[in-house]
Formats: C-alpha cells, structure tokens, sequence
C-alpha cells in the first residue's frame, strides 16, 4: 500500500481537524460467537464456492491506496468481487476461504462474518480468512482501524454503508457455499511465474544476512522477487456423478499498482485480467458457473513490472495476462492430481501485540509509528517533492545508538513527540489473529501485514521448521498471504528495515516485527501439531472506535425519464491510451444505478439482420469483463437523474456490413436503452 503523502494530514493538525468535519464517532463491539451448528460428519471431503460482486456506487467513495493522491471512484472499468471458498473434511474440520477486490482485508469485516455466519453453519472467526487482491483502485474504507480508514485515500473516515453492503454480500455468498456443498476433490501446487514482477526495493533486500549477491543492477530486480503462484483447485460431484471443476483460488505476490494515482475509475488492477482469463479457460470446457480467483501473496517489496512512464491498462492487461497463462497452466495441470482423501487443520489465536508483545527475547514495539519514508512512498509512486527530499526521500533515517530504540533507524513522521498528539496510540491497529490452515499438502499463513520476499520465506521456514519437530510430514506447499484479515503496515526484515525505504518506514511496530511474527507463527504451528482438535483462542468480543462516515448517497427517488442523450463516438488509441468507442445517457441517480448488477453490454448485426449478443472467442463483451466501463458525468439533477458515459475499449472492426449497438440494461422500473448503430 501507498500512503505517501500523510505527512500533510500529520504536520497540520488544522488538516487533520478537518478532514472529520462530517463524521460521526462510532463504537462497534463484536461478541465471539463459536459455531452452533455441527453438520453430519460426510463420508468424504465437501466443498462449495459463490461469487458476489461488490461494485460501489458511482461518485462518491475513495479509491483506497494512494491516501492523499487517491481520487474518488467515479464508475467501474473492470467489476469488484468476493468470491467465498468452503471446504469441509471427511473428519467435519472446515474451514471458509474468502476472495476480495478489496485494497486491504478487514479485521472488523472478519469478525463481524464470523458473528453473523456462526450460528448458521460451523464457521467462525477461528475458521474463516479473509484475503484481498490489495488493488488500489479499489474502496479501502472499511479496514478497521482509525489510523488507516484516516490515511488509506484522501478522504478519511470509515464507510458504514458500504461496509454494511459488503458484509451482507459476502456473509450471503459464504452460506450459499456452505448449504450447497458437494462432494469434492482437490489438489494443491505452486508453479514459478517470472519476468512479470520486480523487486521495487532491491537496496534493502540485498542487505538481507543470507543474500550473497549483494549487487543491485537493474537485472536482479527481476530475480530477487517470490515468483511461486500457489494454487488449490476444487471439482465437485455433477449430477451424473462425474467430477467437474467448481474453481480454485491461489495466491502470488504483486502489488495491485499498476494503474496510476489519477485513475478514477474503480478496477482490480492486474488481478482482473488474472481473473478473468483463468476463468474464461475453464467456463470453455463447461456449462457450469466456476469461481476462480487469486490474492496476495508475500509482495511488500514486489511491484508489477510495468514499462516505465507506462502506469495504465494497456500495462495491467500486459503483466495480468502473463500471469494468467501460469495460473491456466498450473490449473491444468492439477487436474492430475484431483484427490478426496485432503485433511484439513486450522488454528486461530488472538494476540494483543500492544499489551503481549514480547516472545522470548524478542519484544515488538509497545507503541506504533509511522516514519517519514512512509511519507515519500515506494519507487514509480513516489510522492511529487517530497519523495524526493530528506526527511521523507526513501532511505532517510536517524543515525547515531540504535540499541535501546525499538524503532531502530526510522525517523518519526510529525517527530517522536508531536505523533501521538496527532494520532493517537490507540488508532493503530493492535492486535493480530494469527492463523494456521492446512488443506491437504499446503500450509496456508495468512497474515495482516504486508510481507516482503524474504520475509515471506522466513515466515515459510519457520512453519516448515514446526512441522519436522513435531514428526509431521512438511507441506509441500507454504502459502504466506499478505494482508489477510486486517492491516498492520508492513513487515520487513530486520536488515531491509535498517535501510528504512518506504517499507521500512511503513513497519509501524519496528525493527523486530518480522522476528516477533516469526515466533508467533512458529509457536501457533507446534500448538496446532500438537493437538488433533481445532485451535481456537479469541477474546469473548472486540472493540472498534473509529470516526465514520456514510459516503455513499441516501436513496433518492429517480422522476425522470433515463434516454440516450448521444450517439457513439470513435476515440482513436494514443500512447499509452486504448482505443475507444463513447457515448453519453441519462439514468436514475447513484443511489440507484446499482452497479454491483449487469448494466452495459454490445449487441451485433450483419447486414441489417437480427440484433444478438455480440461474442468475442466465445466470450460475451459485457461489463463483467474488462473492456466496457461505465463513469458518472454529473450529479443528481431535480428529477433525480444523474448522466453517465459507457465506453467500449479495444472494439471490434469486421467490415461496415456488421454493426454494433451499446445495450443498458432496465433499472428501477424502467425500460432497457439501445444507442444507434455504429460501424
């Protein structure tokens, strides 16, 4: 995550005042709720999957990542879902993975889930992940702390009703998988993709004790990255009896960043083109819906590997596509490997890393804080002047005795002092659910921090390292997941955070988190081995205080009459810009354009003939894939309509014989819209 630019938020406490001028404070608190239903036990290992899609409205809430760059999501040029993935074994051990297009996961998003699913289902919070693409053209206002619902966009305060939209798709979409679970089967991999990312902080990682090469030429960019696409695939039991894909979900390591600070439309970056084209390949060979989807992986240092200067969609589609082959390739491949004797394990324990933070000898930080490299933001992101001056320049640090200072070199954004006066202690987050989830040969580590490479892997050995003293046949495969169920900043190396570039600046709890998480997750994984029972330590409730906000726009009645106000017009692609077909509608107003349903589509005809879907390869051109958008022109008017523009990027061109029409859908009670014909 970017959040380059807070330091304006921080060193100007009217600024930071203001930017709550129209929240209001809330307090959530989240009881526990242990799962209150205890299925059958199945003869044989059961899963089910649903996707929801989470699509905001139009114009009034942040893209999240960028904090004081971001801009508000004006429409959608690719669609934001959540898919949900549930698995339970031949023993009844179960456990719910779930998918977001969201820039981080949520710890009050996890908790409240796990209230709402547990007496439904045998879910809980021990048993549920949440997972995220970490997009940042995404929405971000529902993260679960203060700090980072202030600093995530350039608009602060956490969003109750999108938050509620979320909550309900997603707890839907987890108990429709859950009631229609099948017999499965499942296999688990990982395959190498490279030359698709880069390591955006290689002086740091080279500072690493067990890097050898210590060179930075612009070549080991590309080697010193963790290329391992981790992968479950998942068929279930058709009515014929035969087996046949449900879907698969997989993690790999990226920063969704390959759109820039100034888009304005909502997208899932790189993870869209991942997404989509995996799914295309399966949906060729079958009739049945398939719900595919990837996440972070450790990506903390990882950048996609856009040409430079060329930050966009032609660049996103680029890098996303290579990724997809690998995940199509990996897919295929696991088809071979299809089992139902998989054992599933989970263990789940909450840790307070402000009141517990001492394992052993290594203590974390009591208190968290934010550095000035933080402020100047990650390489081709970098923040305009002061990314590029000293104090905030990634790699400005506090020289002199480090010993007895937990945050070792960092530099103090606002100064050690003033900090806490303007954010105070207690809106960092400050506690982890650390988990541990075992399906079949894989480990799965999902964690809320951002994880470079090597610390991914250190992560890796230790659970690795567990698994051989309890005389535990080790995963083949260990899948370390960033930003699950909350966020907590970043977790660098100890070395890598000496260096203190923008990931070490934004390692809120200091030099030894990656070793007080290495301990952590070492011991979660010998206590898990240990016993044959779920490991379940959670508080009886959590608490949540944050200032809020509603962002999206209240209901209001649409009086007037939606119509084509334009016909389609050709924009020629330029450098660095696609090529496109536009034009211009009225419609209901955002409160009830719901964008989170089909709207825009392209239909076809050859020689004046019949008017049919058009198809490209098979394959549908409509909003839900990734060449039609839709963008909010102008607000609400007295009639309570609003007008938009749908655009068709990369169109087809098949001779003036064949037209093309743009098609938007019926909303709130009225009639379906058909442009004029275009060639």
């Amino acid at each position: 995550m970017t959040i380059g630019g807070s330091v304006k938020k921080l060193a100007l406490l009217t600024l930071l005042l203001g930017s709550f001028a129209h929240a209001d404070s809330t307090h959530y608190r989240v009881a526990f709720e242990p799962a209150q239903v205890v299925p059958n036990e199945p003869s044989s290992l059961v899963a089910g999957a649903s996707t929801v899609d989470i699509t905001p409205p139009p114009g009034v809430l942040p893209r999240a990542g960028y904090a004081t760059w971001s801009t508000v999501g004006e429409g959608f040029r690719t669609r934001l879902y959540a898919r949900t993935y549930y698995l339970r074994d031949a023993e009844g051990d179960s456990h719910l993975i779930v998918q977001t297009d969201l820039t981080t996961g949520s710890r009050i998003l996890h908790t409240q889930l796990g209230k709402i699913l547990a007496p439904h289902s045998d879910l809980d919070v021990g048993n549920i992940t949440i997972t995220s693409t970490h997009t940042h053209s995404g929405p971000g206002q529902i993260v679960g702390s203060q700090f980072y619902n202030k600093h995530i966009s350039h608009q602060a305060g956490f969003a109750t009703a999108y938050f509620e939209f979320v909550l309900e798709r997603i707890a839907n979409a987890a108990l429709d998988a859950y009631r229609n679970a099948a017999p499965a089967k499942v296999a688990t991999g990982s395959q190498a993709v490279w030359g698709l990312t880069r390591n955006r902080a290689i002086e740091a990682h080279v500072l690493n004790k067990n890097e050898d090469n210590k060179s930075t030429q612009d070549q080991r960019t590309f080697h010193e990255v963790n290329p391992n696409l981790h992968m479950v695939r998942i068929d279930t039991r058709a009515e014929d009896g035969s087996y046949q894909p449900l879907g698969a979900f997989a993690s790999f390591a990226i920063h969704g960043t390959a759109l820039p600070e100034r888009e304005r439309l909502f997208n899932a970056d790189v993870w869209a083109y991942i997404h989509k084209d995996w799914e295309y390949h399966i949906e060729a060979d079958t009739e049945r819906e398939v719900h595919v989807s990837a996440f972070e992986g450790s990506h903390g240092d990882i950048a996609p590997a856009n040409r430079f200067g060329m930050l966009g969609y032609i660049e996103a589609k680029r890098v996303g596509q290579g990724i997809a082959r690998g995940a199509i390739e990996l897919y295929d491949a696991l088809g071979e490997q299809l089992r139902s004797d998989v054992d599933i394990r989970s263990a789940a324990r909450h840790i307070n890393i402000r009141k517990d933070n001492r394992v052993g000898d290594i203590e974390l930080c009591r208190d968290a804080a934010a550095g000035t490299t933080l402020a100047g933001a990650p390489l081709e992101h970098t923040s305009p002047v002061i990314g590029h001056i000293p104090p905030f320049k990634p790699g400005s640090r506090r020289w002199g005795d480090e010993k007895d200072n937990c945050q070792g070199r960092k530099r103090i954004l606002g100064f050690e002092l003033l900090q806490p006066l303007l954010e105070p202690k207690d809106s960092f987050p400050d506690y982890v659910i650390f988990q541990l989830v075992q399906i079949g040969d894989m480990a799965i580590v999902p964690l809320p921090f951002e994880m470079t490479t090597e610390a991914g892997y250190r992560v890796e050995r230790a659970v690795r390292s567990a698994y051989s003293a309890a005389q535990q046949t080790r995963p083949q495969q260990v899948m370390v997941t960033s930003l699950a169920n909350g966020y907590t900043g970043y977790a660098t190396t100890p070395e890598e955070y000496g260096r203190q570039l923008y990931e070490g600046g934004h390692t809120i709890y200091g030099k030894h988190t990656l070793p007080y998480l290495v301990a952590q997750v070492g011991q979660l994984s010998q206590d898990m081995l240990k016993r044959k029972e779920r490991l379940v330590e959670l508080p009886a409730h959590w608490d949540y205080h944050f200032e809020s906000r509603q962002f999206l726009p209240d209901k209001t009645e649409a009086r007037g009459v939606r119509a084509i106000l334009d016909a389609p017009r050709f924009h020629h692609a330029q450098v660095n810009t696609e090529g496109h077909w536009v034009f211009e509608w009225r419609d209901v107003n955002a409160s009830k354009i719901e964008l989170h349903r089909p709207l825009l589509s392209i239909e076809t005809r050859l020689n004046g003939g019949n008017w049919e879907p058009l198809k490209q390869n098979g394959i549908a051109v409509n909003d839900e894939g990734y060449d039609l958008a839709v963008r909010i022109v102008s607000d609400s008017d007295d009639e309570g309509m609003a007008r938009y523009q749908g655009y068709w990027y990369n169109p087809l061109f098949d001779g003036e014989k064949r037209e093309y029409r743009f098609v938007v859908q019926a909303r709130d009670g009225q009639d379906t819209l058909y442009t004029k014909a275009f060639h």
